[in-house]
């Protein structure tokens, strides 16, 4: 997973006032939230703007500097101004070592699939899917490699390659890739069933009328 990195500070004061001045000095309010606490902080917009213009996920780990100090963190959530989308607040999530969160993956494929060389129409279902991990072990992208998927197959949620301390919080299991018959396929197979029925009546009526040529003629009656 790729490491992002953003410094903080700790912001003193709160209300609209002290929020304005924040923004006239490119800065950003922001909550650390974690274990039951709520800290607020700032961070500079342009740095964080550079974060999510670098493909930062709902699931990427940031290692914000703080006071000196360093939290592992990730983006709970963005508030922007409707109008013309400037970022208005971050929340933060702060994760504890050991300790499982609940995250949001997001799932990407990886080459052709031979069954779309071959006519067939690829389908890319589940885009993310909801798990539990501990930060050692989490994944901001799970990358599926499907080039073996031929006409008719498919890969599950159970197929994935994830960690084995993985939770996954789905129900059932979805699919989230296939290759499936095009009209133009399933078109040409109805086609050649067509095809091979009158050439089964054609085979299966000329051994009947050959035995019946060959069959002795019954005498009549007296």
């Amino acid at each position: 997973m790729e490491k992002f990195t953003l410094k903080a500070q700790t912001r003193k004061e709160t209300g609209k006032g002290p929020v304005r001045r924040l923004r006239t000095q490119g800065l950003v309010p922001a909550n650390i939230i974690g274990g039951g606490q709520s800290r607020s902080t700032s961070v500079s917009e342009k740095e964080v703007q550079k974060l999510i213009d670098s493909g930062i996920r709902k699931a990427s780990l940031i290692d914000l500097q703080i006071d000196g100090a360093s939290e592992k963190v990730f983006v709970k959530e963005i508030q922007r101004f409707p109008h013309t989308g400037q970022i208005r607040h971050i929340d933060f999530y702060r994760v504890t070592p050991g300790k499982k969160i609940a995250a949001t993956v997001a799932i990407q494929t990886e080459g052709i699939a031979k069954g779309s060389k071959a006519g067939g129409q690829f389908e890319h279902l589940l885009h993310e899917i909801k798990i539990k991990s501990t930060p050692e072990d989490l994944k901001d992208v799970l990358v599926v490699d499907v080039t073996h998927l031929e006409i008719g197959m498919s890969i599950k949620v159970s197929n994935l390659p994830v960690p084995k301390s993985w939770e996954i919080l789905v129900n059932g299991d979805p699919i989230v890739t296939s290759v499936h018959k095009t009209k133009a396929i399933l078109a040409q197979e109805r086609a050649e069933k067509a095809d091979d029925k009158p050439a089964a009546k054609k085979s299966g009526g000329a051994p009947a009328a050959k035995a019946a040529a060959k069959a002795p003629a019954k005498k009549a009656a007296k």
